[in-house]
């Protein structure tokens, strides 16, 4: 029986100790409590067996066992008492040690336990207003980069990232890549991204945008996509439990499936935007590669450091005004067109079209503080009889070199842009591996397009014979593919690589022509760090994959109908944006334009100006290759022959 109550009190005492830091610190207060009345009971039996002539009262004995409790030096006061008083002392300060050490050994424990914790990223976010970001890929730096710049303007703006990674690990991470933050602090914790628990730590119900990154790449199979869109789906659905079911934030994630989508997007009445980055890099690679000088363009616009889209309305409303007047009632920042109440997206508009009262503007414009709605409308310059400007519409050619997940939607938005009777043809390697996949989009392109030729053959096109059997130089554009891979760097290096190649093989062909072959080279790079490279081998056209989509992303988060803007972009139906020639617009075209005149005179072609392109400034990076959107409507300029407008239209004519 005592053996079983000695287990029972142990085991009591074991269950109290467990509960953490602060029965501990109870247990030494218990201790030094029972230490003080046990000593002091002590030392005064020893005063009563012999009389300490120097602590002869009671409280007086208590007082200095308190004080050799808490201080070995207070035995010193026990110098003149007999011998007696003197072992207790030693006793009383042999217990204190060991009750100050207990302390100091807790206060440490509990320090460090307090240091883990942090480390481990479990404590809350107390932010207002902030973004979130679930997930963390190798993108999260560029995205990271454009809502420092959209912040700038904000005293006390905040990011936080939740993922499962370690936060000292994540810390290190933008500690060594993201050296300038200005106003913007950036909060990582870490924990499921799929944990309603996790969400509110990350003050989920106050933020005002959360952007899910998917964790699937190109190159990983098609299983392991559908796992990690399946884990996205995940998220948004915890998201939307986190805040209650309520009013959630704005969610922007990253699917590969259309169907899981489909379903992302109908999941709530809320805002819930699911983008298709393989599909969006697809069609933008097309674009650039049917329009020289548009990546420039749409590096300007894509984006926060430069030209931005937003969402505009004036406090008096559009007054009845047509499209045509209401064009002239900004300088600096340009009306691409409107949202309609519905959300519905109304691209270049005609001239007449007048706005409803609650229709918002698309503006183009460097920051939404530089939009301003003139009370007065600037006069609109006379336009003289245009040019009879005609496009003839020849057949196009296209060498594809490589192949990757993009590939089908790449071979597809070509068949929808490019006319008939042109050619497309496709290299890959014998060891990529997707032979099914390739052949499988081609039959489909054939079948629904058969006025287009298309071959595709497979050979080592890096063996200088092979590429010369290929002649790229007889082709109207090159398009290099990076291949699909996890590592930037490695997937960068082969495609600068291929660059170097096709460069060499072309300056080659140079020497036996006698004049530069007119064939355009269009490479897919991952890694805006690599930039630099790509341009010494003489692309002007390419299309950084990481940065563009982050750039897409973080732009999507700050106005999620952003992306209806773009997907009406990038869409073959409707307007879309072109460079075309000045002699298009002025009979006189070399004689000095204001912008004013540009956009009237865009404006009878029907079409939206939105900046010119200057052709000598086209090596020059610094002057973003010679592209300037939207400037100041009394601007004017000196054209050149090759000079080009930067309209939206319907076709390229």
């Amino acid at each position: 029986m005592q053996r079983s109550r000695i287990a029972r009190l142990r085991y009591s005492f074991d269950n109290f100790m467990s509960k953490g830091g602060m029965a501990v610190f109870l247990a030494l207060l218990t201790m030094f409590a029972l230490s003080f009345v046990v000593l002091s009971g002590l030392r005064i039996l020893f005063g009563l067996l012999m009389p300490d002539e120097s602590a002869s009262h009671v409280f007086s004995q208590m007082w200095r066992v308190f004080l050799q409790i808490l201080d070995g030096g207070a035995i010193a006061e026990d110098t003149d008492a007999n011998w007696l008083s003197r072992v207790s002392g030693i006793i009383t300060v042999f217990v204190g040690l060991i009750l100050f050490s207990s302390l100091v050994a807790f206060i440490t424990s509990q320090f460090e336990a307090k240091l883990a914790e942090l480390r481990k990223g479990r404590s809350a976010v107390l932010e207002q207003n902030h973004a979130v970001i679930l997930g963390f890929e190798d993108r999260v730096l560029d995205i990271l980069d454009e809502l420092i710049i959209a912040n700038e303007s904000e005293p006390y703006a905040a990011v936080a990232i939740l993922a499962e990674k370690d936060k000292e690990e994540m810390d290190d991470f933008l500690n060594d890549r993201l050296t300038e933050r200005k106003s913007t602090r950036v909060v990582t914790r870490s924990g499921s991204t799929s944990s309603i628990g996790s969400l509110r730590k990350m003050g989920i119900e106050h933020c005002n945008s959360v952007l899910i990154l998917n964790d699937a790449g190109s190159a990983d199979s098609p299983a392991d996509r559908d796992d990690a869109d399946a884990r996205v789906l995940k998220s948004i659905i915890a998201v939307i439990a986190a805040t209650d079911k309520k009013s959630h934030p704005p969610i922007v994630a990253e699917i590969h499936s259309q169907r899981l989508r489909q379903v992302a997007a109908n999941l709530s009445e809320g805002s819930i935007i699911a983008v298709d980055r393989e599909a969006l890099l697809a069609r933008m690679l097309v674009q650039t590669s049917r329009v020289p000088g548009l990546f420039s363009v749409y590096s300007a616009m894509v984006g926060f450091d430069g030209q931005e889209i937003y969402f505009y309305r004036p406090d008096s409303g559009w007054q009845n005004e047509s499209f045509a007047d209401i064009l002239f009632r900004f300088s600096g920042s340009g009306v691409m067109g409107f949202r309609h109440e519905d959300g519905e997206i109304l691209l270049n508009p005609p001239a007449d079209f007048r706005p409803a009262a609650n229709d918002q503007a698309i503006i183009l414009a460097e920051d939404d503080s530089t939009i301003e709605y003139l009370s007065e409308k600037l006069d609109r310059p006379p336009v003289e009889e245009l040019p009879d400007f005609q496009v003839e519409q020849k057949s196009e050619s296209y060498l594809i070199i490589g192949w990757n997940q993009k590939g089908p939607v790449i071979l597809r938005e070509y068949a929808d842009y490019i006319p008939a009777g042109s050619r497309m043809s496709i290299v890959t390697r014998p060891e990529e591996g997707q032979r099914d996949t390739i052949a499988e989009a081609i039959e489909s392109i054939r079948s629904n397009s058969p006025q287009l030729h298309m071959d595709w053959q497979e050979t080592d096109w890096s063996e200088p014979d092979a590429l010369l059997r290929l002649a790229p130089e007889s082709y109207g554009n090159v398009i290099l593919l990076a291949r699909d891979g996890t590592n930037p760097e490695a997937v960068d290096a082969a495609s600068i690589a291929g660059l170097l190649q096709v460069r060499q093989h072309l300056k080659t062909m140079e020497r036996k022509l006698g004049h530069p072959p007119a064939t355009r080279v269009i490479s897919e790079i991952m890694d805006s760090e690599n930039v630099d490279l790509v341009l010494e081998t003489g692309v002007k056209d390419f299309l950084i994959s990481n940065q563009f989509i982050s750039r897409i992303l973080a732009q999507v988060a700050m106005e999620p109908d952003v992306h209806y803007v773009y997907d009406d972009l990038f869409s073959p139906d409707g307007s879309e944006i072109y460079l075309k020639p000045i002699s298009a617009y002025f009979r006189d075209p070399l004689k000095p334009h204001s912008f004013g005149e540009c956009v009237s005179a865009a404006l009878a072609r029907n079409e939206v100006c939105i900046g010119i392109r200057i052709a000598r400034f086209e090596g020059d990076p610094e002057r973003n290759h010679g592209v300037l959107l939207i400037p100041e409507m009394h601007e004017v300029f000196e054209f050149g022959g090759k000079d080009n407008l930067i309209v939206l239209a319907e076709d390229d004519g």
